[in-house]
């Protein structure tokens, strides 16, 4: 037994003797944990590994084993594993001469004056002495003489091995037609795509089952005919990497004598199912009888319903227009008359005055019929979106600039922008939006109080909000506030058609917008508008 310093000997002296004392045969080792450096090794272990003496094989090995692969791909990391005291796995170890053997690694941890120290061992297992080429060549005779289509795939899915009984499925005379060929080459071209699906799948989770369950699969052969098969799956690895196993059946003839049972089955259904269907028939023609009746009933409730409705609306437009238009013709006929009284010179003030109320009240009428045409064209479907790029800046600052008639005494706009001021909506329709909801606050809200607008842009968002101090909405009302001709119920002493909001919720929709509201009462509105350019 060598070792590297005289403390490495006196620390394993007690340890070392027990070893001798049993007698162990294999390769027995000494490392500290966290690392594959050899401490000591038994002389018979560095035999094993074609070395002529522990010294030779300490040397050469050092810092680490790098002799050692694990067949099932598992990597300890130079540690036992989940810190654990105790590790066991086959393993193949190649000697001096790079003959690749089977052995059976085992890693105990054990302590000797407070220091940790791996035990490690290597035996032979049953497969010992036999060479991979001898192994290779014994599973090479299984694998070509089996009565089963058999073919091994990489993870890119190339063939890399193939059988005989498999070429002869796909009538190919030889591997070297196939090796190095994606699989897709015996698979038909329609179902190349869920093929790689279902591949992609098992990748993610391999393990031995059949494939495509459920699933009527087909192979292609060289000539591109198609031919049904079974398939099964399996999965190995080894220090090349992952790889997948088919192994194909052709049930070509199952198929046959399926489809003349099949067909003999539909046979006696066909006859079956024509008694039935004289049955049938009979029976859908007295529902469908009945179903008309039924649809006859229903299509009349509907029309009574639906002339009830528009009664009810007729009454509702009657009501109001017949008091919207009242008031502005009143104060144009009394403008008018009072206008005549006024002949002297000194008398143009007041002159002035009743022609300025009989332009307020013309400008009033001119928008209830607007806004009767803006609703008619909605309702006819004959509204269009005309989407073009403009300042929407711009476009607030003109609107502020031409309801500054309208405003009441002590009220003013406050408007700010964040963003790009380009955009690309329809300026007509949104002009008519800004116009509607800023009008409805300058008549909503108090003397000496602030209207409040802002507009951003972030991204393809839009968004645009409104914002008084006025008399609010009930939450009553809330619900009903998009509605044709509603108007609330603190606002029937204030001029209105109720069609206004309605007309801005069709124009926001069609530019695929969406506009939201808050409100309280005696608190004022918040009417938020959104849209995706």
């Amino acid at each position: 037994m060598h070792f590297r310093n005289l403390t490495d000997e006196t620390v394993f002296k007690s340890s070392l003797l027990q070893i001798y004392c049993t007698s162990i045969s294999g390769f027995i080792g000494v490392t500290k944990p966290g690392t594959f450096s050899f401490v000591c090794i038994n002389e018979l272990g560095a035999k094993m590994f074609g070395y002529s003496n522990a010294e030779e094989f300490i040397l050469e090995h050092a810092s680490n084993i790098n002799i050692i692969s694990f067949s099932s791909q598992k990597s300890i990391a130079n540690d036992l594993p989940n810190n654990t005291d105790f590790f066991s796995d086959e393993i193949i170890y190649r000697t001096k001469g790079n003959k690749e053997c089977y052995g059976l690694l085992t890693i105990n941890r054990f302590e000797h004056n407070e220091q940790a120290y791996n035990l490690i061992r290597i035996t032979d297992n049953k497969n010992n002495g036999i060479s991979l080429s001898e192994e290779k060549g014994r599973l090479e005779a299984l694998f070509n003489y089996a009565t089963i289509g058999i073919l091994v795939t990489n993870q890119r899915g190339e063939i890399v091995l193939i059988n005989r009984f498999a070429l002869k499925q796909f009538d190919y005379n030889n591997e070297e037609e196939l090796i190095g060929k994606k699989i897709e080459t015996l698979i038909p071209k329609r179902f190349e795509k869920k093929h790689n699906v279902h591949i992609e799948k098992y990748g993610s989770h391999p393990q031995a089952r059949p494939m495509g369950l459920g699933m009527e699969l087909f192979g292609l052969k060289k000539d591109n005919t198609e031919f049904p098969v079974e398939i099964s799956l399996s999965n190995y690895k080894n220090n090349e990497g992952s790889f997948f196993i088919a192994f194909v059946i052709d049930i070509s003839k199952r198929k046959e004598i399926e489809n003349t049972v099949i067909y003999n089955q539909k046979e006696i259904e066909k006859l079956n199912n024509e008694l039935e269907e004289k049955v049938e028939l009979r029976t859908k023609q007295l529902q469908e009888t009945l179903q008309q009746l039924e649809f006859s009933k229903t299509e009349l409730t509907k029309a009574l319903n639906k002339e009830k409705d528009l009664g009810d609306l007729k009454s509702r437009f009657v009501s109001m227009a017949s008091h919207e238009f009242r008031t502005p013709l009143s104060t144009i006929l009394s403008s008018a008359s009072l206008l005549a009284k006024y002949t002297q010179s000194d008398e143009q003030g007041k002159r002035d005055k009743h022609i300025d109320r009989i332009k307020s009240s013309i400008n009033n009428l001119v928008d209830i019929l607007n806004e009767f045409l803006s609703l008619g064209k909605i309702e006819d479907g004959k509204s269009i979106t005309h989407f073009t790029d403009f300042n929407l800046k711009h476009l607030f600052v003109e609107i502020c600039s031409e309801l500054k008639g309208n405003i009441k005494t002590g009220q003013y706009f406050e408007y700010v922008h964040t963003g790009n001021e380009n955009v690309n909506l329809d300026s007509s329709l949104l002009r008519n939006i800004l116009i509607n909801l800023l009008s409805n606050a300058i008549k909503f809200s108090p003397l000496n109080n602030a209207i409040k607008i802002t507009s951003s842009t972030v991204g393809k968002e839009i968004m645009i909000t409104v914002k008084d101090n006025g008399i609010g909405i009930s939450k009553e009302d809330q619900q009903h506030l998009f509605e044709l001709f509603f108007r609330g119920t603190n606002v029937t002493n204030i001029e209105g058609t109720g069609l206004g909001l309605h007309i801005v919720a069709k124009y926001v929709e069609l530019m695929n917008g969406k506009i939201t509201y808050t409100s309280e009462l005696g608190l004022g509105t918040l009417f938020t508008i959104k849209f995706i350019q």
